[in-house]
Parts: structure tokens; C-alpha cells; sequence
């Protein structure tokens, strides 16, 4: 029998000669030192850091999936809870991460091995845009000359991808040339890619124009020009956190793919649009329908919560418009009136919380003077005080879709504001021009030189959650900075809508 690499029949004559105790003391002695590793235990303690550095210490169950856990480190976060909340599993060895799906259960990926080896690992709670986005707007991941559209070309129709991605019934045919580092050594090569069937094809002959291998029939064997790379029902993919450094990879959006039973497989994309196609087209290709549940499955769970949350001590109906204009108040019991006194009600309001309109420094409305500056002080998304270099350094770290956004302060120009937003990988300023309104004799704010005016920030950002309008793309996701609790230390983002 061995113990620690030591046979028992030695500890005798090495106790007697060395400490003078017996062997079975000794084994006591080494057995306490060197505890056996329970891998059978139904329960781990992990540790779950977030991206400001802080960390949750965590008892995690066997059985627990990632989407509960995420529910329950939105609580010790003191954030709200959103579907878009991730775990991120990091081999900090490897310099490689990837977020895990809802369904999957933490401790089995804690005990998972990356390309036959167990190296440290580490998980971040962090939130990922791009899990679900994929649903309502397909075609910001899939760009047209990646998607197959051999023998259906309608795929080039918005509606129709739409129900493609959206029914789970099958994943689009992605293909495009990308690099490929060939097995045990640093040399790279350009080759073409092709997805189907939840399996990887590549082929070396990059002059064979893709088509051609497009029509290729189903079957591999069939395929002479096109190899097999990767069964992803057998891998992960990950993303390196520095490809170039770490693989020396031609460009820095790197892929790679492993599994316990699979080679490390590296790969380079052309551009951050072309790898985000390919992560989104693989976990569609290997999860499928699993996506849409998971998603659905939150979603109805979180309206389950809203609806044992909200329900009022007295009934909603007992609550009616009433009049208190005259002496004695009375019940409104025509709609139209009633929604006539809260129209009148609501500009009253909103004039109240605005400076005042005569003088010369109409326009020059300061950030610092509290409620009176204007109810956008008080909103998640205004960041008073930020630069523009800040500005574009936020949101070009967190914008991993398109419409992530906030607004601030306009040095340039004093009493305008500035929309800092994300759109086709780039990060836009757009300024907000106060503008006169001479029918109510107010300031309104306006994004493309008065044509559309809004009475205040918030009526603007608002509509532009709505509907595009003059800017590029509709604002979905908004930066918040809250400064209580350490996961606020740094900024934060909040979904606007879904």
C-alpha cells in the first residue's frame, strides 16, 4: 500500500532509525499531512471575483447551474438581477476564458481538465451583452458574406434569418478564411473555414473559391477538399485574452478550441466582427434549442418573481382620478379629462425642475447645481463630470454590442451634453444642443439641430431607446456608476430594454 508516494513497509525501519515512533504513529502523522482529495463531494467552496477586483465567497452545490448561481451573486452583489449576468470560466495559466451557459453546472466545469491538463482556474461574474442579443437582432452577428445562402437566398432577408436563429431548429452555414496554427508549432496559416452541422471544416487550398466547397455534399467523406477539424459536441471555445502574445497569432481576435479529449486547436480572425460571428454561430451550432430555453426559462422566471412581488395590499381598481381645484375635490370619472389633467399636470412638473428662461445665460446651464439642472442628474446613465477620453475608454471596454451608451457633460460647449455610444465597433460623440422652444418658452434638447425636440434628457433618451432616429443604431445598454458597494468601485452596465 502507498501513501504519499511512500510504501507503508518503510515507515518502520526509517521511524525507528530517524524519530524513534512506531510506523503506525507515523502514518497517522502523514495521513493528517496529506488528507486525500474527495472528488465525489457534493459541495465546493469557490471563489467568484468581479472585474473591480472584489470577490463573494461562495458554497457551491453539485448540481448547481450557472444561471441560479448568477441569480444569487446578483443578491450578494447588491445588483439587479438581468439575464444578461454571466459566469466567466479563466484558465489563468492559459490566458484563456470563455462564459459559460446557463445550463451548465459550475462544479463539473471546476472539475473539467483543458487539453488533458489541470492548471489554476478562476470564475468572474460579469455581464455579457452578447449571450442573448443574438435573438433579437441576428443580423448584427451574422453579417451577410459569412452566411451560406446556397440554395436559400432569402437568408438575406432580415424576417427570415430572424426565424432561423430564433426557431433553434438548425444554426446558419457560417464560413470565411481565417488563420490556423498548425499542431506543436508556431507557424500559422491561412485556410477556409466552414461550419455546418455542428461540425468545423477547414481546406488548405485557399485559392478554391468557397462556393465550390460549399456545395460539397453532407457527408465528409464525400468532401475531398475539406477536412474535419473539430466536433464542438467534443470541445469549448475560448477566448485568448491576448492572442498575440500568448499564441503569437497574426491578429489579436483569437479563438481556440479544446475539450478533455480534444487538442488545443488555435485560431485568428480577420476582425472582432468575424470572431464574434464564429462564437455566436458555435454555441448556436452546439447548445441549439438549449439557448432559446435557457433564455426563456429566466425570463419567466423573472416575471413569476415580479408578479408575487408587486401585488398591492388594496386593489389596483379602487384607485381613481380625482380633482382638487375647487373647494371640495371630486372623482374625474371622464378619461379624456383625466388624461388632459395629467398631460397639464406633467408639463407643470417638468417646468419646475428646469432653470429659468429669461436672461442671457439661457444656455449656459451648469452640470453642479443640483435638482435644478434638470431631472438627468438623477438617472443611471448621466455621468457628470466625465471626459471624453474616459467617455470612449468605458465605453469601448464595455460596449460589446452595438447601442451601449451614457451621457455626459460637454466641455467644448458649457450647457450642451454629449451621447457616447457604441456602433459597428466604433464609439461615436454625439452632442445635445439646448435649443429654444418659443410656444412653451422653454429649453428643449435636440440631437440633430432641432428638428426633433425633447423637453428634457430624459424624454430623449428615452425616445432613442425606441426608435434610431438620427443616430446609427437604437441605444439598448446603458453604463450606470452607482458609488455603493465594491462591485461599484468601477463602472457598471445595466440593460435598458430587452
Amino acid at each position: 500500500m502507498e501513501i504519499c508516494g511512500l510504501q507503508l513497509g518503510d515507515f518502520g525501519g526509517y521511524n525507528r532509525m530517524k524519530c524513534g515512533c512506531t510506523g503506525y504513529e507515523r502514518l497517522l502523522e502523514l495521513t493528517s499531512i496529506c488528507p486525500e482529495k474527495d472528488e465525489t463531494s457534493d459541495k465546493e467552496e469557490l471563489t467568484f471575483y468581479n472585474d473591480d477586483g472584489s470577490c463573494q465567497l461562495v458554497v457551491v452545490e453539485r448540481n448547481l447551474r450557472a444561471s441560479d448561481l448568477c441569480q444569487l451573486l446578483a443578491l450578494k452583489n447588491r445588483v439587479a438581477k438581468d439575464v444578461s449576468w454571466t459566469i466567466v470560466e479563466q484558465w489563468v495559466d492559459l490566458g484563456l476564458e470563455r462564459s459559460l451557459e446557463d445550463h451548465e453546472e459550475v462544479l463539473a466545469v471546476y472539475d473539467m481538465e483543458v487539453d488533458g491538463r489541470q492548471t489554476e482556474k478562476r470564475f468572474i461574474f460579469r455581464k455579457d451583452f452578447r449571450k442573448y442579443e443574438f435573438f433579437h437582432n441576428p443580423q448584427q452577428f451574422f453579417p451577410a458574406d459569412m452566411v451560406d445562402t446556397a440554395g436559400c437566398d432569402q437568408l438575406l432577408e432580415p424576417h427570415a434569418l430572424q426565424m432561423l436563429v430564433t426557431s433553434g431548429e438548425e444554426c446558419p452555414v457560417i464560413s470565411s478564411h481565417v488563420w490556423l496554427r498548425e499542431a506543436n508549432k508556431q507557424v500559422w496559416s491561412k485556410v477556409f473555414l466552414l461550419l455546418r452541422d455542428a461540425i468545423l471544416h477547414i481546406s488548405h487550398k485557399g485559392q478554391v473559391v468557397p462556393k465550390l466547397l460549399r456545395k460539397t455534399t453532407n457527408k465528409v467523406g464525400d468532401a475531398s477538399d475539406l477536412q474535419v477539424l473539430v466536433r464542438l459536441s467534443d470541445c469549448n471555445v475560448y477566448v485568448p485574452l491576448n492572442a498575440r502574445k500568448q499564441f503569437r497569432a497574426p491578429t489579436e481576435f483569437g479563438l481556440c478550441l479544446t475539450g478533455e479529449r480534444e487538442a488545443l486547436h488555435c485560431l485568428a480572425c480577420e476582425s472582432e466582427r468575424v470572431r464574434t460571428c464564429w462564437l455566436t454561430a458555435m454555441r448556436l451550432a452546439k447548445y441549439g434549442k438549449q439557448l432559446r430555453e435557457n433564455y426563456r426559462a429566466f425570463k419567466n422566471k423573472q416575471q413569476m418573481e415580479s408578479i408575487t412581488c408587486s401585488v398591492p395590499s388594496e386593489s389596483v381598481r379602487s384607485r381613481v382620478a380625482m380633482d382638487f381645484t375647487g373647494s371640495v375635490g371630486r372623482i374625474v370619472e371622464d378619461p379624456q379629462e383625466a388624461k388632459a389633467i395629467a398631460v397639464a399636470e406633467g408639463y407643470s412638473w417638468k417646468r419646475r425642475w428646469r432653470p429659468s428662461t429669461r436672461g442671457p445665460s439661457l444656455l449656459r446651464v451648469s452640470g453642479a447645481g443640483g435638482l435644478k439642472s434638470g431631472i438627468h442628474i438623477t438617472q443611471p446613465w448621466f455621468h457628470s463630470g466625465m471626459t471624453r477620453d474616459q467617455a470612449t475608454q468605458l465605453i469601448g471596454r464595455h460596449g460589446t454590442v452595438d447601442g451601449v451608451f451614457l451621457v455626459r457633460d460637454s466641455y467644448s460647449s458649457p450647457g450642451s451634453f454629449v451621447l457616447t455610444f457604441k456602433c459597428s465597433g466604433k464609439v461615436l460623440h454625439s452632442q445635445i444642443q439646448p435649443v429654444l422652444d418659443p410656444l412653451r418658452d422653454s429649453v428643449c434638447y435636440s440631437l440633430d439641430s432641432g428638428v426633433t425636440k425633447f423637453y428634457d434628457l430624459l424624454q430623449l433618451v428615452e425616445f432613442y431607446q425606441l426608435n434610431a432616429g438620427c443616430l446609427p443604431t437604437r441605444l439598448t445598454h446603458y453604463v450606470v456608476q452607482n458609488p455603493t458597494g465594491p462591485l461599484y468601485a468601477e463602472k457598471q452596465i445595466i440593460p435598458a430594454s430587452f
